[in-house]
Order: C-alpha cells, then structure tokens, then sequence
C-alpha cells in the first residue's frame, strides 16, 4: 500500500467561516494553492518578494508538501500582493475584519488515492474504509507531529518539564533528522562529538540558535538561557510533540483496559492502537470521550482516566504537578487543551478498486471525506489498514 505516491494522490482543501466581502477592510484575503511546498515556506517566499513581513500573514494550518492543498491566508497589508510562482499561486479574493487562524477552519475536505494494492488488500481496506465510516476513527496525532523526537533520547520538551536542561540542549542542537541536508547532519555529528568543547562548538554553528546558544555556553552562561535562544517555532513544537505523545499513549492505554483494541499500526512514538467492531454501546461511549493535552490547567475528573494518566506521567519520571507552573523554557507552553478521542468522518465516498496506473499490474483505490480541524486524514487510513491483534514488540521513546 503505498500513499501519496504522487501530489495529486493526497488533495486537501480547506473551508473556512471568515467573512470575505469586497468592501476595504484590515485585512486582505487570499487563497494559497500550491504543490510540494509547505505553508510556511511558501508564505516566506510571498512576503520576500514583497518585502512584508511574515508576522502580517495569518493561516489556519500547515498544509502539507507532498500534497495538492489550498487554504486561506490574511495579510495586514494594504496592497494587492497577489503572485503566481512555480508550485504556489496566492490569489486576492476579498476582505475581512478578521485575521485567519484555526478557530475559522470549519474543516478540511480530502480526496486520496491509495496505489500499489493487491486485490487482497483493496478489499481489506474497501472493508476497513466503509468501518471507519460507519464507526470513525480514533483521534492520534500522527507521525508528523513527531519531528523533534530524538528516538536515541527522547523527546525534547520532557528533559526541559523533568530540569535536565543539559540533555535538552544537546537534543535540540545535534538530533540529526532524515530530511536535513547532508552538510547539516555532517555539522550536527560533529557537534555532537565536541559537545562540551563550548569554543570549538562555536566555530563550527552555522544557523543562529546554534551561534547564540554556543556564544553563551562558551561565555560561562546557563544550558536554560541557551535553549531559550532557539527559534519561537522550534520551542512551540517541542512542546507540541511531547503533548500528543502523552495524548496518544493515555488513549492507547484507556483503549486497552476496556479490551477495546483488534488492530494497530506502526509509529514513529509507538504503535497505534485501534478498536475493531464494537458493539453500539461501546461506540457511544467512546463518541463521548474528550480528553485534554497533558498540560497547565488540565481537569481530569474520570477516576479511571485520571489513574491512567498518572500511571503514565508516573512511568516517564513525571507528576501533574509539573505541568501546573509557568513555562519551563519560554515557549514551551503546555497548556491543557480538549481533544475528541473519536473522529466520525463525513461525506465519506470510497471507491471501487481500479487498475493502477503508476504501478502496474497492482490496484489503486480512491476515498473522498471531510474531517475537523487538527484531526489527521492519513490517520483515517492507518485505522482502516490496521493489522489485526496487538504489537508484539514496537519501540517507545526512552524516558
């Protein structure tokens, strides 16, 4: 099974509540169509070219590379910033009082295509697809989500909640991470092999956190003041991947105590667990499921949910308490937020298996579906290929 073999086999658009009228207003409007490139990275080059900065852009997500995508974008900018380029065009459509964000994404609709199926395994996940439909899937964070996790030392944004500001630093400043180039792994290596040599480390950065965050070290300053150095985006993600991880782990763990589980999926934070067939009292109470992001704030008031959750705080050297006070490191903010444990996918429309075209010989499979914001579409397929019965061994982050 292979997926996103091409762009156009992962479409997303997405719907949005923003007000847009063509009468001036604060904000200008404009939709971002684009191919193998990220938001980011496309937003970035938009405003070089016109010289804004790219605080004045707002968005509601991260769309992804390997996909075909558009999505609405604000800018705080009078002009008309309107560009066509190789992979992206970025089109006016209008104004708006408001600033984009994710609170105005009402959902994402996705088209998909599956390819390089047996006929065995088109049917199993025809099966597995019209399950989820019917059932809905449970809610992960998916793989992307996990970018920072070192899978030698764990997970950044834990070292700095457990004060091993030394180890934290030196994850975030030598993890080598495959889609780096091949000079920036070399350099991250080397930094590895010299840490503690502060001087030599220091001749050797190349991006900014590592200048300033090498240049105190080498100073005599602390591991903290050096982590707050790295960028705004890096730290928020830190915190980010360490609070799905949790998340995802405390719904595993409440999933298997109810006997709950009948397939998984690999991961790159550990397995997947998802339920199988379950009778309609089962389903409607997992529909009712919302758990917060392990985080400042957080109100737990199930006993058997919260039991779970100390047991794994407990398990990574952890406590509620340490979630409850200011940020570790500027930043690193933990805030508990709500999430659905179960995702129940709408105008979902599974297809009939087809030659394929890319890889012949094989068959490939097309699904179309709308799904909230922040839940994940290559989720859905990983609920509807799971294996059957549980992992017998799947790597977990060191603690």
């Amino acid at each position: 099974m292979r997926l996103k073999a091409t762009p156009d086999d992962f479409q997303v658009h997405e719907a949005t509540d923003l007000r847009i009228r063509q009468r001036p207003g604060p904000y200008r409007v404009y939709l971002l169509e684009k191919v193998g490139w990220n938001t980011v990275d496309a937003l970035g080059r938009i405003a070089r070219a016109w010289g804004v900065p790219l605080s004045r852009f707002a968005y509601g997500g991260k769309k992804d590379r390997h996909a075909r995508t558009s999505q609405y974008v604000t800018v705080a900018d009078p002009r008309d910033l309107s560009l066509r380029a190789p992979g992206y065009t970025f089109r006016f459509l209008g104004y708006s009082d408001e600033p984009m964000g994710p609170d105005r994404i009402l959902y994402n609709r996705f088209t998909l295509t599956i390819r390089e199926l047996t006929p065995a395994e088109a049917e199993r996940l025809q099966d597995g697809l019209r399950r989820v439909r019917e059932q809905g899937f449970i809610n992960y964070f998916d793989d992307q989500r996990f970018g920072s996790l070192d899978r030698e030392r764990g997970f950044i944004a834990e070292r700095l909640l457990q004060g091993r500001w030394e180890e934290a630093l030196a994850i975030a400043l030598t993890a080598v991470h495959p889609e780096e180039s091949r000079e920036a792994k070399a350099r991250k290596r080397a930094l590895r092999e010299r840490w503690g040599q502060w001087a030599e480390c220091l001749a050797l950065s190349r991006t900014r956190f590592e200048r300033e965050a090498f240049g105190i070290l080498a100073a005599g300053g602390p591991f903290r003041a050096a982590l707050a150095r790295a960028p705004a985006e890096d730290r928020a993600m830190w915190a980010a991947a360490y609070q799905a991880y949790l998340w995802n782990q405390w719904v595993a763990r409440l999933l298997g105590s109810r006997g709950w589980v009948g397939g998984w999926a690999p991961g790159r934070a550990g397995p997947y667990l998802f339920p199988g067939d379950l009778p309609p009292a089962a389903q409607a109470e997992l529909a009712r499921w919302v758990l917060p992001l392990p985080g400042r704030g957080m109100r737990v008031s199930d006993p058997g949910f919260r039991e779970a959750l100390l047991d794994l705080l407990a398990e990574r050297g952890l406590a509620l308490r340490d979630f409850q006070g200011p940020p570790p490191v500027p930043g690193v903010d933990l805030r508990a937020v709500p999430r659905p444990v179960r995702v129940l996918p709408e105008g979902m429309a599974v297809g009939e298996p087809e030659p394929d075209d890319r890889y012949p010989g094989k068959l490939k499979l097309t699904v179309s579906f709308q799904l909230p914001r922040a839940a994940y579409a290559t989720m859905l397929i990983k609920a509807a290929a799971a294996r059957p019965g549980l992992p017998r061994e799947m790597w977990l982050p060191p603690a």
